[in-house]
C-alpha cells in the first residue's frame, strides 16, 4: 500500500469514529430530552395535593413499604404507594422497583430479568397505568 492510501484509509476510519461519537451523543440528548419531557414536576403534585403524600423520608426498620431486588433492599415509607406496588403482579414490580428506585433503563432491566426491551417497556407502561388508576382511586376519595 502506498501512503496516499493509507492516508485516505486513516481519515476515512477518522471520519467514521467521529460520525459514530457524534451520533451516539445525539441519542443521548434526545434520551434526556424525553426523559425531561416525562418527569412531572413537584409544583404541579403539591397543586394537586399530591406533593406532600409523596416524599423521601430515611428508611426506618418499621416500614412495611420493604422491597429486595437484585439484592438491594428498598424501603418505600409511603405506605399508599408500597401498596400499590405490591398489587402489582411481581415482574411488574421489579420492573418498576429497578425503573424508578435503582435507576436501571428498559435495557439493563430486560438484560437481568431475560426479557426484551420492547417487553421491558410494554410491562413497565402497564404497570404505571395500573398504579396510577390504584392511587388516582385512594386520592380521589380523600
Amino acid at each position: 500500500m502506498g501512503d496516499s492510501e493509507e492516508t485516505h484509509i486513516r481519515h476515512a476510519f477518522d471520519s467514521f469514529c467521529k460520525k459514530v461519537v457524534r451520533n451516539e451523543a445525539l441519542n443521548i440528548q434526545k434520551k434526556y430530552a424525553r426523559f425531561r419531557q416525562r418527569q412531572i414536576s413537584m409544583e404541579i403534585l403539591e397543586r394537586e395535593g399530591l406533593g406532600t403524600e409523596f416524599y423521601y423520608s430515611e428508611p426506618n426498620l418499621n416500614s412495611n413499604g420493604s422491597f429486595t431486588v437484585l439484592g438491594m433492599k428498598i424501603f418505600i415509607s409511603n405506605e399508599e404507594l408500597a401498596n400499590a406496588i405490591v398489587a402489582l403482579p411481581s415482574l411488574r414490580q421489579e420492573i418498576i422497583l429497578m425503573s424508578f428506585f435503582i435507576g436501571l433503563n428498559d435495557r439493563e432491566i430486560g438484560i437481568i430479568i431475560g426479557k426484551s426491551l420492547g417487553s421491558v417497556w410494554y410491562q413497565r407502561q402497564v404497570a404505571l397505568e395500573e398504579l396510577g388508576k390504584y392511587l388516582g382511586g385512594i386520592y380521589e376519595a380523600k
